[in-house]
Parts: C-alpha cells; structure tokens; sequence
C-alpha cells in the first residue's frame, strides 16, 4: 500500500533501485571522500603556513562525506519507489530529508514505455532506465532510473497500455510482474 492509493487499485509491481546501484553510489561517495582528503594534503604540502589546519581539515571532511552521505544514500534508496498498478504508473523520489515528491501518469493519459541502459556498464549489470511518456507534454514523462529488467518491464508497461487502451474490461486479469530471467516467471 502507498500514499494516495486508490479504492480498489491494484499493485502490478513495485519498483526499487538495484542494489547495485546503491553499491556504486556509496563506492563513488568514498572515491569523492578519499578524492577530497588527498587534494586538502596536497594543498597543505604547498602551503606549509596554514598546512596544520588544511591536514585538520583533510581528516574531517571526508570523515563527514561519508557519514552524511552514507545516511543520504541509504534515505534515498529506502524511500524511492515506484508502483505499477492497474490505473497508473507513480514514482516517489526523495528531494530532502523533509520531503518526497510525487508523479503519477494514469494509462488513460499515457502514450508509450521505453528502456534504455545509459551506459555500456549500466547494460552488462542489467540495470536501465525506464521512462513512460504521456500523450503530450515532454516533460511529464514518469522517470525510473536504476530498474532491473527493464527491457521486460518496459514490455509489460507496453502490454498494459494496449490492454488498457484496446480490451478494457481485461486490465482485471493483468498478472503482476514477476521480476525474474525469461522462462523462470510462471510462479512469484
């Protein structure tokens, strides 16, 4: 169940970001840290008047990058998600400690799904992007970044429009989406 779901509206599929795509962004936190500390000892090597202070510096600094930024991480993956259900397709995302923002695009107002990997590394671990675009508006598309199986989950996004648009009175029978390899979904 989630904020602002409707009477009788049923969960197709929740998605969360791929684990290892949090592994990376706490990787690159680090790398920022480390990036950080040793710039601050290099500068204090030069500057050998206020070396003590920069040296001060360049141990605390990345000490509070990775607290602070290890607690934002882990907050934003916690709390990004987004639902798939039989009217709409609505996505949560974490913009501060305080708030979460919310979009929603219902099928009725929606024109088609689209995967792609950013990168080539993205495409080799599976991990894509799935964006949903409305009738009109370039910029109220639905954004997912970090989904597995989003060339699949594209499809089903595809399959539900068609049968939403197409046979109406079928979205009932739409099974959730089991997110597993091709030939391994017949059970959850």
């Amino acid at each position: 169940m989630f904020d602002g779901q409707q009477t009788d509206e049923r969960i197709l599929f929740e998605i969360t970001p791929h684990p290892i795509s949090k592994m990376l962004s706490l990787v690159q936190l680090v790398l920022l840290a480390f990036f950080f500390g040793l710039v601050l000892f290099l500068i204090a090597s030069v500057v050998p008047a206020a070396g003590t202070a920069l040296r001060a510096i360049g141990l605390i600094l990345p000490i509070l990058i990775i607290v602070i930024g290890f607690w934002w991480t882990s907050t934003v993956f916690a709390k990004a998600k987004t639902y798939i259900t039989d009217r709409r397709i609505i996505r949560f995302d974490v913009v501060s400690p305080f708030f979460t923002t919310k979009r929603a695009l219902f099928w009725n107002e929606a024109l088609k799904a689209k995967a792609y990997a950013p990168s080539l590394i993205s495409r080799f671990l599976g991990i894509g992007v799935v964006e949903v675009e409305p009738l009109m508006g370039d910029k109220e598309n639905v954004r997912v970044t970090d989904v597995g199986y989003f060339d699949d989950l594209a499809n089903y996004i595809d399959k539900i429009l068609f049968t939403f648009k197409n046979k109406p009175a079928e979205i009932s029978t739409i099974n959730p989406f089991v997110p597993k390899p091709r030939g391994h979904r017949d059970s959850p």
